[in-house]
C-alpha cells in the first residue's frame, strides 16, 4: 500500500513513516517538500503520488505557541487539514487526521465519548476542532483520532523529562488524561487502514493520571527518586489554558476495530526498557 505521512519531521510523523516503512511504500513529506497550506500544491502532489491513504500529522502542536500566535495555528492546523482533506476528497482516498484530547474541555469528570459536544478552551484546540469538522464536511473517506499525551520517539515529552532529570521539575496540579504511547496509537493506525469503519474515533492507552504523577512515574521507572513540584496553573505566566480532566472512552475503537490497548503504566515500561 502506498501511504503519504505528513510532518514527517515532526515526532508522530517521524515514527510513523518508519513504522509502516517495513510494510508499505511510505512517502514521507516534510515541510520543505509539501507545503500544506497551499493548496494547489497539496492537490498537485497527492495527485502526482497516488497513495492509497493519507495520514495527516502535521501540524503546530506547541499549545502555548498557537495562543500566542493564533493566525499561524489557524493557518497550518486548520486551512492546512482542509487543504489536505480537499486534495483526499478529489482524489477519493481515505485520510487519517491525528486530533487531540484538547478539543474537549475537561469540566467532565467522567471519560469523554466521541459523541460528547466539543468546546475547546484554548487556540489549539479549536484550530484541531475546526480541521476535524472540515474533514467531516469534505470527505466521505476518514478517520479522526483523538488522542493525547502521546510520546515515544526521537523525540517526546517523556525523554525531556528523563534528559533533564537534574533539575528541579515543576507541574500542573490538575491536568489529568491518559499518556498514550506512540507504538500502540501507529498499531490503531494499521488496523483502520486495512477497514473502511469511517468515524470519529477516541485513540489512548487504558487508564488516566495526573500529569505531575505520570511525570513521578517516569522518574520511578528510570530509578531516579525525586519530588515533582505541583503548582497552581494560575502561577504559571504566558501558558495557555489546558482542559482539567480528559480522559477518553475507547469503547467504540475497542467495538470497531477489536483492539485493546495496554494500561499507560505498561506501555511506559516496555518503553523505557527498550
Amino acid at each position: 500500500m502506498k501511504i503519504l505521512i505528513t510532518g514527517t519531521d515532526g515526532n508522530v510523523g517521524h515514527y510513523l513513516s518508519k513504522h509502516f516503512s517495513d510494510n508499505h511504500e511510505i512517502f514521507g513529506a516534510k515541510k520543505n517538500s509539501l507545503d500544506i497550506t497551499n493548496r494547489v500544491q497539496c492537490t498537485d502532489i497527492i495527485k502526482k503520488l497516488k497513495p492509497d491513504v493519507v495520514i495527516h500529522s502535521a501540524a503546530l502542536s506547541n499549545i502555548d505557541l498557537c495562543e500566542r500566535d493564533e493566525t499561524s495555528a489557524y493557518t497550518v492546523n486548520t486551512i492546512g487539514s482542509l487543504n489536505v482533506a480537499y486534495a483526499c476528497s478529489i482524489a477519493n482516498i481515505p485520510i487519517i487526521y491525528i486530533s487531540c484530547n484538547n478539543v474537549y474541555d475537561g469540566s467532565k469528570t467522567s471519560p469523554y465519548y466521541e459523541t460528547d459536544e466539543c468546546i475547546p478552551i484554548n487556540i489549539y484546540g479549536k484550530t484541531k476542532l475546526a480541521g476535524e469538522k472540515l474533514i467531516r464536511t469534505i470527505c466521505s473517506k476518514y478517520f479522526i483520532i483523538r488522542t493525547s499525551w502521546v510520546y515515544g520517539g526521537r523525540n517526546c515529552f517523556v525523554q525531556n523529562i528523563i534528559e533533564n532529570k537534574d533539575i528541579p521539575i515543576f507541574m500542573s496540579s490538575s491536568d489529568i488524561a491518559t499518556p498514550t504511547y506512540i507504538k500502540d496509537l501507529s498499531l490503531v493506525i494499521e488496523k483502520m487502514i486495512d477497514s473502511d469503519v469511517y468515524g470519529t474515533y477516541n485513540v489512548v492507552n487504558s487508564g488516566a493520571v495526573k500529569k505531575s504523577l505520570w511525570v513521578k512515574t517516569i522518574l520511578d521507572y528510570i530509578g531516579i527518586k525525586k519530588d515533582v513540584i505541583e503548582i497552581p496553573d494560575n502561577f504559571i505566566s504566558n501558558k495557555a489554558l489546558r482542559p482539567k480532566c480528559t480522559i477518553l472512552n475507547t469503547s467504540l475503537m475497542s467495538n470497531c476495530f477489536d483492539i485493546e490497548l495496554p494500561p499507560w503504566e505498561v506501555s511506559l515500561k516496555e518503553y523505557l526498557c527498550k
